[in-house]
């Protein structure tokens, strides 16, 4: 990762990080997808499953209702 993304995750609030991998997700292509997951360390990609992606729908569930 590059400069720019490493002080976009040293700056950016977990929660929002998860908020923001999840609407990466969202544009990617299952491949794409495949690819972002097995890149993420074992833990970290756990914490995306038990709480970002619960987090992360119901925060655009809010988004595009309003």
């Amino acid at each position: 990762m590059g400069s720019l993304g490493d002080h976009l995750v040293a700056n950016t609030p977990e929660l929002t990080l998860l908020t923001l991998f999840g609407l990466v997700l969202e544009d990617a292509n299952p491949a794409e997808r495949a690819t972002l997951l097995s890149a993420l360390p074992a833990p970290v990609r756990d914490i995306w499953h038990v709480v970002g992606r619960r987090r992360y729908d119901r925060h655009i569930s809010r988004v595009r209702a309003a």
